[in-house]
């Protein structure tokens, strides 16, 4: 019998096929990033987030089946989500793999509809247009009498995709004034297109391999916060954090192979831009609901990071941040794995120059990675990543404060 989209070892060559077309591509991809904020990075975070759905999947048997995949994959991309471009992926991803067992076209309609509500105010010439571009074309080619209709279907939505990419980018005054497609749409195309039964390389002929014009300098300012916390109510927690901040997105976890639509033991990612660390924290913390936080700082303006600094004190995030770390902050005791997940962002960010700094300026060969633990440098050490190193003495925060002063020169004023 002839393998269909949906086998587990199929959905699983899409991924590899995926990170392979946004490594490849991911360059291009940033080089376009100009909304919502021009931080030339949405390439690097889609590579990123679903080089952990990938990461996730690599660890089932490789014969599990396509719910089983789906369900892996999807909690990979929320747990590696980094940034909006990130966040709305992991939301497409969760959407379609709710929508799996009716088929191509309820998949794709279902994830256009679950990424459109990781954004609080969706705004047209985006991703999200494309999303809804793909659903539309399935939902018209969808024919259950074909002998395989959601190959149909699929093959319908990319070439509506690809014929709708100048218009959709067209549609946004930030995007037409530039002279470029939006870069979320780009990365989703790529994914998208991965979605294949052979083994031909992915066509990225379409891609401009530069941006045509000259694009306006990031001016980015605030800081980046993110949290795995249990699942809740979204909608307050959207609004929430849109109080203290914005590109705000919340994404939970969706339900995997014999779950049922209950939200216990399942997790979501959040993300706020915000000037006031300290105040989306408490937010974070409050939605934790007492469960131990572990969140992640850092500061979007931030040319590069010297290591990884770790505090109790959601009030010191701020100027640990300034003085050149990505940030965990932790409440109470977190468990190993909210320890591991945050540690592992922060250090992976860090390494990479600063969380927003593109791949192809990454760190391959660099001394291990100072890891300053403040007042938590037992719990810190039994989760430290490889190649890092734990600095004993910044066992406070003062004490981190000036190690990360004299680590990157900077003097007290």
């Amino acid at each position: 019998m002839a393998a269909r989209l949906w086998d587990g070892p199929v959905l699983s060559r899409w991924l590899v096929r995926a990170v392979e077309g946004l490594a490849h591509a991911g360059p291009r991809i940033d080089a376009v990033n100009v909304f919502p904020v021009a931080d030339q990075d949405t390439g690097t975070n889609c590579l990123l987030t679903l080089r952990g759905a990938l990461d996730e999947v690599g660890a089932l048997d490789p014969q599990a089946d396509g719910p089983t995949v789906l369900a892996a994959a999807a909690r990979g991309a929320l747990l590696s989500a980094r940034g909006n471009s990130g966040m709305i992926l992991s939301h497409w991803w969760a959407g379609l793999a709710r929508g799996a067992e009716h088929g191509m076209a309820a998949a794709l309609t279902g994830a256009a509809t679950s990424a459109r509500s990781a954004v609080m105010q969706p705004e047209a010439g985006t991703v999200l247009d494309l999303a809804d571009e793909f659903a539309r074309a399935a939902q018209q080619a969808w024919d259950p009498a074909t002998d395989d209709p959601d190959r149909v279907a699929l093959d319908a939505a990319l070439a509506a995709g690809r014929d709708a990419l100048d218009a959709i980018s067209a549609r946004h005054p930030v995007l037409r004034d530039a002279r470029v497609l939006d870069a979320g749409a780009c990365a989703l195309l790529v994914v998208l297109g991965a979605w294949t039964l052979d083994d031909a390389p992915s066509d990225l002929s379409w891609l401009p391999e530069s941006a045509p014009t000259a694009l306006p300098a990031a001016g980015l300012s605030g800081f980046e916060v993110m949290a795995v916390l249990p699942a809740g109510d979204d909608d307050v927690l959207r609004a929430a954090l849109a109080a203290v901040g914005d590109s705000v997105a919340v994404v939970t976890e969706p339900a995997g192979p014999g779950q049922t639509g209950s939200r216990i033991g399942r997790v979501r990612q959040t993300h706020v831009h915000t000037p006031d660390p300290a105040a989306a924290l408490r937010v974070l913390r409050s939605a934790a609901g007492g469960t131990p936080l572990a969140a992640t700082v850092h500061a979007l303006d931030a040319a590069e990071c010297a290591a990884v600094a770790v505090t109790g004190s959601p009030e010191r995030a701020q100027e640990l941040t300034r003085a050149g770390a990505v940030v965990v902050v932790v409440s109470d005791d977190p468990s190993a794995s909210a320890w591991g997940h945050a540690l592992g962002r922060a250090v992976h960010d860090a390494r990479r120059g600063g969380p927003h700094a593109p791949v192809a300026a990454a760190t391959v060969d660099r001394d291990p990675l100072p890891v300053l633990p403040g007042a938590w440098a037992r719990d810190c050490a039994a989760v430290l990543p490889p190649d890092t190193v734990l600095v004993a003495e910044a066992d406070d925060d003062d004490r981190v404060l000036a190690v990360l002063r004299a680590l990157t020169g900077q003097v007290q004023g």
